[in-house]
């Protein structure tokens, strides 16, 4: 950025230089008139700024002619290079500063890169009340989703940024980065972090290089649906699992994706031991008790009841 406004300043004192030495010579041999070097910094300012006080002027047509280039040359030096080339660039990166850079959260997803992929991955992990971060490294695309009320901060992608948005308590990280550099640069990174990391990326040939590099493991797009992917990861961070307590008793822990009663469930032959939203754990609810969207239940019962909602340990058939 200080390159880009250094270059910036050295044109404009080309041109004034140029353009003075010119005003000199002109006013000299056409105009008759003798100026020295500072009456043509003078001119050459008033007038490529398009002051022009009127105090110092030409009257013969060349004159005038240097006079309407001089004009011309400062309006396309200030708004086509000065403005896009240093000023805007400037102010952008001003501000990245407003944009969020962490958020405080636990036992939620970290997801690398926004994209169409992870709009939809989200809206599964919202569907399933599951807590979740984006983060993103280009300021544009992270006003984008915060437009669309997806929860994504601004990250350098530096294990400190990881830190700040809670890669020690998280469940799981989904890279999903754009570019096979980043996508590395992120394992490495965290490479001593104990957490399941899940890459996406559409080129199958660097599917080992990825699982060297420390992913658990990669999916190509163009073979898995989000939906599909996001219950894979909620089974692998627990969710979804079956354990057996007795013989022939079984208890599962779910996110439930709406809203149902304990009586609902109890008429499907499962036990709700416990129930717990938003920190709260109640045991035992009674059967009118109403179990919101989002809220972890722990069920019990057999394993044909358990089927008969849940497929595949995440698959819910609740609804």
């Amino acid at each position: 950025m200080r390159s880009r406004i250094l270059i910036s300043i050295l044109i404009f004192i080309f041109l004034l230089l140029f353009y003075s030495a010119l005003f000199v010579a002109l006013m000299q041999n056409f105009e008759g008139k003798s100026y020295s070097i500072i009456d043509g910094f003078y001119w050459v300012i008033s007038t490529i700024t398009t002051v022009g006080y009127g105090d110092i002027y030409f009257t013969t047509t060349i004159g005038k002619i240097f006079s309407v280039v001089v004009m011309v040359s400062g309006v396309l030096y200030f708004f086509g290079f000065f403005l896009p080339y240093a000023i805007l660039p400037w102010a952008e990166e001003r501000l990245k500063l407003v944009l969020p850079t962490s958020v405080k959260m636990s036992d939620h997803i970290i997801i690398c890169g926004y994209n169409l992929f992870t709009v939809e991955f989200c809206k599964i992990l919202n569907e399933f009340g599951v807590n979740y971060v984006v983060l993103e490294k280009d300021p544009e695309r992270v006003r984008k989703a915060m437009d669309e009320k997806i929860v994504c901060v601004y990250t350098d992608g530096s294990e400190r940024s990881f830190l700040d948005n809670g890669v020690r308590r998280a469940n799981a990280m989904i890279i999903a980065w754009e570019r096979l550099e980043d996508i590395l640069d992120t394992l490495l990174t965290l490479r001593e972090y104990n957490l399941p990391k899940y890459v996406v990326y559409g080129d199958y040939k660097y599917t080992k290089y990825l699982l060297y590099a420390g992913a658990k493991r990669v999916f190509l797009p163009k073979s898995l649906i989000a939906s599909s992917i996001a219950r894979m990861i909620l089974q692998e961070v627990e969710i979804g699992k079956k354990r057996v307590i007795l013989d022939g008793l079984q208890a599962i822990e779910i996110v439930l994706p709406s809203k149902t009663s304990v009586s609902e469930l109890e008429d499907k032959g499962l036990k709700v031991i416990a129930a717990c939203r938003l920190g709260k754990l109640e045991f035992n609810p009674p059967k009118d008790r109403t179990l919101e969207k989002g809220c972890v239940a722990l069920l019990a019962g057999t394993d044909e009841a358990i089927r008969r909602i849940v497929h595949e340990g995440t698959h819910f058939r609740l609804w």
